[in-house]
C-alpha cells in the first residue's frame, strides 16, 4: 500500500516537475523572443521625376537613399515599423529642339518680338528628400527568412535644384512696327550662339507621397543580429509639379542681351507650354536595399 502511494506520489511529483519545466521553458521563449528591432540600412536605385515635355519623356538616373527604422513585432512574423530616411534622386530630359517666342522690349524700350531655337536642350535635376516612412512587414521562420514589405511615405523637400544646357542657341528679334526682323549684332542679343548652361537653380517641388513595395532575404545573425538583402519600389502617388511661375524658358535680359538664362520646363508656362496643365510630375525610384538591424 505504501509503495503504490510512494509510486503514485513519485509520479505525480515528476509529473508536476514536468510542468513546471515545461512552463519555465514557454516562458523563457516568450521573454527571448524579442518584440523591438532597430536598423539602419543603404539602398542605391535608378530614379527620375517622371513627366513629359513636348513629346519627349524624362530619363532614368542614378539615386541613393540611407536611413534608419524601428520595428515592433506583433508576432513573430508581423511587424509594424516607421522611421527616417535621407533619399537623393536625379532627373533629366532630352530635347532635340526647343523654340519659342514672346513680346518683350529692348535696352532703348523699343518693343519687339524676341524668338529663339535653341538645340540640343538638356535639363537635369536633383532633389533631396526626408522620406518618413510607415510599412508593415512580414517574415518567414528560420535562420534564412523570406520577407515582404509595403507601405507610404511622406517625403519632405530638403533640396530640390535644375541645371539647363544647350549646344547652340539661335536667336533673331522681329520688330513689327518696322516689318525686320534682326538677326544680329550679336551684343544685342541676335545672332548664332555656341554651348548655353544657366547656374544652378531652385525647383520648388512640393512634398512627395510615395507606395513602397519591398521584397528580399533576412540572414539571423548571432546575438539578436540580422542583415537584410533585398530590392524595392518607390512610386510617387501624388504631382509635385512645382507652381507654374512667371520665369521664361529662355530670357531675354535688355540690360545685358548676351546673358541668357534658363528656366525650367517644370514650372516656365510663359512663352512654351512644355507641361501641359494635365500632365504631372511622380517620382520613381527601384534597386537594391541592404540593412542590418539588431533586436531587444
Amino acid at each position: 500500500m505504501k509503495t503504490n502511494n510512494i509510486k503514485a506520489a513519485t509520479k505525480s511529483a515528476i509529473s508536476g516537475l514536468a510542468f513546471i519545466l515545461a512552463l519555465i521553458s514557454v516562458q523563457g521563449q516568450a521573454l527571448a523572443q524579442s518584440k523591438n528591432e532597430v536598423s539602419f540600412y543603404l539602398q542605391g536605385s535608378f530614379s527620375k521625376l517622371k513627366f513629359e515635355a513636348l513629346g519627349q519623356d524624362s530619363e532614368m538616373e542614378n539615386g541613393f537613399g540611407l536611413g534608419a527604422k524601428y520595428a515592433y513585432y506583433i508576432t513573430e512574423n508581423w511587424s509594424l515599423g516607421t522611421g527616417a530616411e535621407l533619399q537623393y534622386m536625379e532627373g533629366s530630359i532630352f530635347l532635340p529642339t526647343v523654340q519659342g517666342s514672346f513680346l518683350t522690349q529692348d535696352a532703348e524700350a523699343d518693343e519687339f518680338e524676341f524668338r529663339y531655337r535653341a538645340t540640343n536642350f538638356s535639363e537635369n535635376q536633383e532633389v533631396y528628400f526626408l522620406n518618413i516612412p510607415l510599412q508593415v512587414q512580414y517574415e518567414s521562420s528560420g535562420t534564412v527568412r523570406f520577407y515582404g514589405a509595403a507601405g507610404v511615405k511622406a517625403g519632405l523637400v530638403l533640396n530640390s535644384q535644375y541645371q539647363s544646357s544647350a549646344t547652340s542657341l539661335e536667336t533673331s528679334g522681329f520688330y513689327s512696327q518696322y516689318d525686320v526682323e534682326l538677326t544680329s549684332p550679336e551684343f544685342a542679343g541676335f545672332g548664332e550662339f555656341g554651348a548655353v548652361k544657366n547656374a544652378e537653380s531652385e525647383l520648388e517641388l512640393k512634398t512627395n507621397f510615395v507606395a513602397h513595395l519591398e521584397s528580399g532575404v533576412k540572414l539571423i545573425l548571432e546575438n539578436s543580429q540580422a542583415l537584410y538583402m533585398g530590392l524595392f519600389l518607390d512610386y510617387g502617388l501624388n504631382d509635385i509639379k512645382p507652381d507654374a511661375s512667371r520665369a521664361r524658358l529662355i530670357d531675354y535680359n535688355a540690360q545685358n542681351p548676351t546673358d541668357f538664362g534658363f528656366g525650367s520646363l517644370l514650372s516656365s508656362r510663359r512663352d512654351i507650354n512644355a507641361l501641359k496643365d494635365r500632365d504631372e510630375v511622380r517620382t520613381l525610384a527601384f534597386g537594391i536595399k541592404i540593412q542590418y538591424a539588431f533586436q531587444f
